[in-house]
């Protein structure tokens, strides 16, 4: 042992010397990536991007970016376009069972500020910069994975008066498979699911999606639901003018889209709603007298009986300009009223195959006087209570 051979002092030397490259490189690589992500973020169009710190964790494939924030330039906004705790890039480890390299992000309380202003200097809505540009240049392999948790988005303007600040929080989000990697046959194979509270409302996503088309090819549906709506004042006081003492809104919708169409509807849904306070209008007369016409337009388009007002709004056509059915939605509307209560729910109406076929055009009283809008479940119970009693009958 202790004289050795030539060889083997070759042997422990280069051992030796790679052991050290690895621990001076591991040293080196936090430094390294933090240059090059802040770099990356200087060329998104409109924004200046900062990291406050990278943690690099090898054995797992992965690095974690800390203090990630995205101010816009030029304009006075007082709050980053997007930042997070942390975002952790790194690879799938459960995509190597299909034998593919692919890679994943998981987004810790992230935050999302889309801000209304007077003018275009004001107001932050969107990125121009394709993320998909700026993810690959942060991660060597294409991304199969996202998750959002913990995050929050929020609708400010601080022009308006008062200042609105709508707020959906404890926002959870999965993308699964975006790159097929677990080599599904359906023709859309990806999924997306999240879930978020705005204030006392629950919010729920359901998504199915093929991120590998030309165009966007997706079926999804999402609903909000009993939101109160005395929580959203400050929101119907700067754009409404008006606010309420109580009631609850709900949201359903359902969209599909293919070779460049959509097809889908909106239906809102108020229910149990009371805009004037004798108590606190009577000292504004002007006030008081335009709550009341609100008061009284809701409480003439109110179902008596289900106490609620709504309709559905259906839209279609080029997925970049689609057409939104006015007479409908004014029948829907009147329907709900006067005829038949629209029922809360997701009616499971749209698909892939219902963007392709073409309805027939209806008239405004057809429209209104047509069938309801049951959801797939009130109508297998409704047909097999039907055929019990026919069963019975015979």
């Amino acid at each position: 042992m202790k004289h050795l051979s030539k060889k083997a002092k070759i042997i422990y030397g280069i051992l030796a010397f790679l052991v050290l490259s690895i621990v001076v490189l591991r040293l080196m690589l936090p430094g390294i990536l933090l240059r090059y992500v802040n770099k990356q973020l200087t060329l998104i169009d409109g924004y200046n991007g900062h990291v406050d710190d990278i943690d690099v964790s090898l054995y797992r494939g992965a690095y974690t970016i800390k203090g990630i924030r995205l101010d816009k330039t030029g304009g006075k906004i007082p709050v980053p376009f997007f930042s997070a705790e942390s975002i952790d890039l790194s690879i799938e480890w459960r995509a190597l069972f299909h034998r593919r390299i692919v890679a994943e992000i998981i987004a810790n309380r992230p935050v999302l500020n889309f801000v209304k202003g007077p003018n275009k200097e004001t107001s932050q809505t969107k990125i121009d910069t394709d993320w998909k540009v700026v993810i690959d240049h942060l991660i060597p392999f294409k991304l199969n994975r996202f998750e959002i948790d913990d995050g929050e988005i929020h609708y400010r303007d601080f022009y308006s008066t008062p200042k609105v600040d709508v707020l959906a929080k404890d926002v959870q989000v999965v993308a699964e498979n975006l790159t097929n990697a677990n080599h599904a046959k359906d023709s859309l194979p990806s999924t997306v699911n999240g879930t978020a509270s705005l204030y006392d409302g629950k919010v729920t996503l359901n998504m199915k999606i093929d991120p590998l088309s030309k165009t966007p090819t997706f079926d999804a549906n999402a609903k909000m639901t009993t939101l109160t709506l005395s929580k959203i004042n400050d929101f119907l006081k700067a754009y409404g003018n008006f606010d309420v003492e109580k009631g609850t809104f709900s949201l359903y919708t359902e969209a599909a889209a293919k070779d460049g169409r959509i097809r889908g509807y909106t239906k809102p849904v108020i229910k149990d709603m009371q805009v004037v306070s004798w108590k606190e209008d009577k000292d504004q007369p002007l006030k008081f007298i335009w709550e009341s016409v609100i008061e009284l337009v809701g409480w003439i388009l109110n179902n008596k009986e289900k106490d609620q007002i709504a309709t559905k709004a259906s839209f279609e056509g080029n997925i970049k300009d689609p057409h939104v059915d006015v007479w409908s939605t004014i029948g829907q509307l009147l329907r709900n009223a006067f005829i038949q209560a629209l029922y809360p729910s997701i009616e499971n109406s749209i698909s892939l195959n219902s963007v392709e076929k073409k309805e027939a055009k209806k008239t405004f009283f057809q429209k209104m006087f047509g069938s309801g809008d049951k959801p797939d479940e009130e109508k297998k119970k409704k047909n097999g209570d039907v055929n019990n009693t026919k069963k019975k009958n015979s």
